[in-house]
């Protein structure tokens, strides 16, 4: 059920100023759970119009609502138009929602269900949730190819290892949240999914050449900018094949493949102008000149107030000395209206959207685990025997990518052990030779071994760690609590647990699987 208020009336592009014009050019966060007087400053004085959330921003449905209903308020009140209220809401380890709210799977563990049907249905209800919350814009779905065991940042943010499959799969989410009513953007063009570098730490660079990526990048975003995706993003990536620069500030990748030759002609936005990749190579200011020069609309600074205002004074000298044709200003800005004025002209309130997301949550997360460990084992009643003296071994959680919130700090071998007896030992997230050698002493001592891993195709001391497990001899089982293609290398005789996330949920799944 929803409810409707009436449309209300934009200012037309001429009638705004260049202050204006820029303001609604640019995304930015807040620090808490309230807007700041910094925050309401940016909106006031630099007429800054569109907002990003994170974890740290949400603590429950009843302030989300109110903070989103305050921003756009303010925005309304100060700028003339509505916000975009963006957010990151992959699911799985990118979900800004508190546990408690609910969180989707990640996109590879619901594409293991193998319908697109599921994925439609799990976007449409995650984008309803969103926008009875009052966010109007989920930053999703991934269209990255996932063909790069090795990648710190994609890996099951992705829906599968072939393009095809990630088009297919990544535009029924896309239709899902425009089911919705939201915005929805695909990310992160031309394709991350290759890539050994996080671009929130350093700027990752590609030696693939155009006809590379036609034979594998572009296809999930040809698919969904056929489909008629309303957003793109833009990853902080070189490829060395098309360009000697970023491709957020790349003319060729921007404009030319993404407009020209893809005929996409919705918004194209940046990743975070913050990340490593750009500020710490050509900073933010220049930057965000050289992205809006190469086409791109919709600029995030996600969580610096003085660095937005720096970036805004950058571009508005930029366009008054010529640097930056006006055209260009009025060409995005135009964009953005006509997006504003299709998704945002009423007020919508969806009823009751969070007790069927949260239901859908669950039932989604134990389906995709429960086909995965079937998948894995070849046999849907393998069971695995703890015996008497288990030995349970994993790294704590924390964060493994800066892309994903860790909530609180809690570790998947102690929780076991508290299960069920035996030993629990925490690791290094890569761990060495001399602190694996102490593990397989101490392992060697029990009647089983289970282990959890975390990224171990990246961090690959986990992998040396578990070929030495398994020369042990002792039944063992393995829980991947984040990509399951690190299980694959692991003999028949290992019990597999693809559990997709490290959360109390996942942990709870294990502790089933293991009692069965």
């Amino acid at each position: 059920m929803e409810i409707k208020t009436s449309k209300k009336a934009f200012p037309a592009l001429s009638e705004m100023t260049l202050n204006e014009k820029l303001g609604q050019m640019l995304v930015t966060g807040l620090p808490g759970e309230d807007m700041d007087q910094s925050f309401v400053r940016l909106v006031k004085e630099d007429k800054v119009g569109n907002v990003i959330l994170f974890r740290e921003n949400i603590r429950d449905e009843e302030q989300i609502r109110e903070l989103c209903l305050n921003i756009q308020s303010l925005m309304r009140r100060e700028t003339g138009l509505p916000a975009f209220i963006t957010s990151d809401e992959e699911g799985g380890i990118v979900s800004r929602l508190p546990e408690t709210m609910g969180k989707m799977p990640s996109a590879m563990a619901i594409a293991g269900l193998r319908s697109q049907e599921i994925v439609r249905r799990a976007a449409r209800c995650c984008g309803a949730y969103l926008r009875e919350l009052g966010v109007n814009f989920n930053l999703a779905p991934v269209l990255d190819v996932n063909s790069n065991p090795a990648n710190p940042v994609i890996g099951i943010r992705s829906y599968a290892k072939t393009a095809v499959e990630a088009g297919k799969y990544g535009c029924a989410a896309m239709k899902g949240y425009m089911d919705a009513g939201i915005l929805c953007s695909g990310k992160h063009f031309p394709g991350h999914g290759d890539t050994r570098t996080d671009s929130h730490l350093a700027l990752p660079v590609i030696g693939k050449s155009r006809e590379e990526l036609e034979a594998l990048e572009l296809i999930p975003f040809k698919e969904a900018v056929a489909e008629g995706i309303p957003a793109i993003t833009i990853a902080h990536i070189v490829v060395e094949g098309v360009d000697s620069v970023p491709a957020t500030m790349s003319e060729r990748i921007v404009t030319g493949i993404l407009r020209k030759d893809m005929g996409f002609s919705g918004l194209v936005i940046s990743d975070c102008m913050e990340m490593n990749a750009i500020s710490k190579t050509y900073g933010i200011e220049e930057g965000c000149i050289r992205a809006v020069k190469a086409g791109i609309d919709l600029i995030f600074i996600s969580h610096f107030h003085e660095k937005v205002r720096s970036a805004l004074n950058a571009l508005k000298e930029a366009v008054l000395s010529g640097d930056i044709p006006i055209s260009r200003i009025d060409d995005a800005v135009s964009r953005i209206l006509d997006y504003k004025k299709k998704y945002l002209s009423e007020d919508v309130r969806c009823v009751q959207a969070g007790e069927a997301y949260r239901q859908m949550t669950g039932e989604l997360y134990s389906s995709a685990v429960r086909e995965a460990v079937r998948t894995s084992n070849g046999e849907e009643e393998k069971k695995f025997c703890l015996g008497q003296s288990p030995c349970f071994i994993a790294p704590p959680h924390g964060r493994a990518s800066l892309v994903s919130d860790a909530e609180k700090v809690f570790g998947f071998a102690s929780f076991m052990q508290k299960c069920f007896g035996g030993t629990g030992v925490d690791i290094s997230l890569s761990p060495e030779k001399e602190e694996i050698e102490a593990i397989l002493r101490e392992a060697g001592k029990a009647d089983s071994v289970v282990v959890g891993t975390v990224n171990a195709t990246v961090y690959t001391g986990q992998m040396e760690l578990l070929r030495g497990l398994e020369s042990l001899g002792l039944p063992m089982a393995c829980a991947a609590l984040r990509n399951p293609f690190e299980l694959e290398p692991l003999s028949p005789r290992v019990y597999k647990l693809p559990l997709y996330e490290y959360t109390g949920r996942a942990m709870k799944a294990a502790e089933e699987y293991l009692r069965l």
